[in-house]
């Protein structure tokens, strides 16, 4: 992976602060003075994956910022920028994160914060200059969101659950992702006001399609560092999806991934139990309504007559009404209808309207200490599972 540090003053002499750190940072970084060379021999560096380009822009010059915006949505399939400055406005910086091959980094914060988005990229690949992840290679834990009806926020549970993941120090470094397995009426890059990407119909047919470069093109990289694979809204049947296609894809994704979190539709289709039996762990998600404990109660059942082991299954009651002692309303009644359970109960937020329109988790909120302290029990259960599966040589 080739890495290229864009200075508009070519003089030794005149590096500033942040140009040295990345100098003595970053080993083999090529110096250019414009994007020409770089996009010249891109051509024959794709073996060695997406080149990245350092840019430190000049101090309030918005001409130059919107010029770089053009250049990243020109050649996305063929470089990736870093821009490197003072601090930029939130539209400035979704305007340069949805040209999807782009981001920034704060100039104030030295060369660590461009190393982290190199190494977030390019999870093979250490970040130069640092520590290799005390992870095993090949064994991410992969986790399925299964919804027992529509409307139950299954989508939002998975969201939470990995921002609040990625923002604690216990899991900071874990390299987490997001799939969205509704291939017709995705919504998970709403909830994170970012672009889909995941275009699975165009390797359905021929899963020996999907390389490196393609699975880079349907990634999402969103701004927590969490990965998004979502489809646009289409009509794509999926129930005639090649399950070869999921398996080359999630070939990939276990070399990438140290936490994988599926978000399955409602719909189940001849795929979705090989899925859910290839996964370290189910959260079946629902309400604490009497129809919606039975349609629980069926899905346990369902995953559990596989035949193979089943993961283990913890179960969310989303939007819980709570009395004016904080008690979860009727919760004997849950406990009678799911005995032995694994139960989780999350409230219903005034947050959670705001947070789908402005397209931010609840958890990364100002004020959400009580928010967080609850969905902190469902986030530690997905941190504790473990792997069952050797990892590939």
């Amino acid at each position: 992976m080739a890495i290229f540090l864009l200075r508009g003053n070519a003089r030794p002499e005149a590096r500033s602060a942040i140009e040295q750190g990345l100098m003595a940072t970053v080993p083999d970084l090529i110096e250019v003075s414009s994007f020409e060379p770089v996009v010249q021999r891109t051509p024959g560096a794709k073996r060695g994956g997406t080149p990245t380009v350092l840019v430190v822009a000049p101090p309030d010059d918005q001409r130059y910022f919107d010029r770089l915006v053009e250049v990243a949505a020109q050649y996305r399939n063929e470089i990736f920028l870093i821009l490197i400055s003072d601090e930029i406005s939130g539209s400035d910086y979704k305007r340069l994160v949805r040209t999807g091959a782009a981001d920034w980094a704060s100039a104030k914060a030295g060369p660590q914060e461009v190393l982290d988005i190199i190494a977030r990229r390019h999870p093979l690949v250490p970040a130069p200059g640092a520590a290799a992840l005390s992870t095993d290679a090949g064994r991410p834990i992969t986790i399925s969101f299964v919804p027992s009806a529509g409307g139950v926020g299954n989508t939002t549970l998975a969201v939470e659950v990995a921002s609040l993941l990625k923002m604690k120090k216990t899991a900071r470094e874990r390299r987490i992702c997001i799939i969205d397995l509704d291939f017709q009426t995705s919504h998970v890059c709403d909830y994170l006001d970012s672009e889909p990407r995941f275009r699975i119909e165009e390797f359905s047919n021929t899963p020996e399609r999907l390389d490196e470069h393609l699975f880079e093109l349907f990634t999402t990289h969103h701004s927590s560092g969490i990965d998004v694979f979502a489809a646009p809204r289409s009509k794509f049947s999926s129930d005639a999806l090649n399950i070869k296609a999921l398996d080359a894809f999630f070939n990939i994704i276990t070399k990438r991934y140290d936490l994988v979190f599926v978000d399955h539709p409602v719909t189940w289709f001849s795929w979705t139990a090989q899925v859910i039996a290839a996964s370290d762990g189910a959260i079946i998600t629902g309400i604490n309504t009497i129809p919606c404990l039975r349609q629980i109660s069926e899905t346990l059942a369902l995953i559990r007559s596989g035949g193979s082991p089943t993961p283990p299954i913890g179960i969310v009651l989303n939007r819980c009404d709570r009395n004016l002692l904080g008690a979860v309303a009727r919760r004997k009644y849950v406990f009678r209808v799911l005995s032995d359970e694994q139960v989780f109960f999350i409230s219903s937020w005034p947050q959670a309207v705001e947070s789908v329109n402005m397209g931010v988790p609840m958890v990364l909120g100002a004020s959400t200490g009580k928010l967080q302290k609850e969905y902190a029990k469902l986030a530690g259960f997905c941190a504790e599972l473990k792997s069952t599966r050797v990892a590939s040589a």
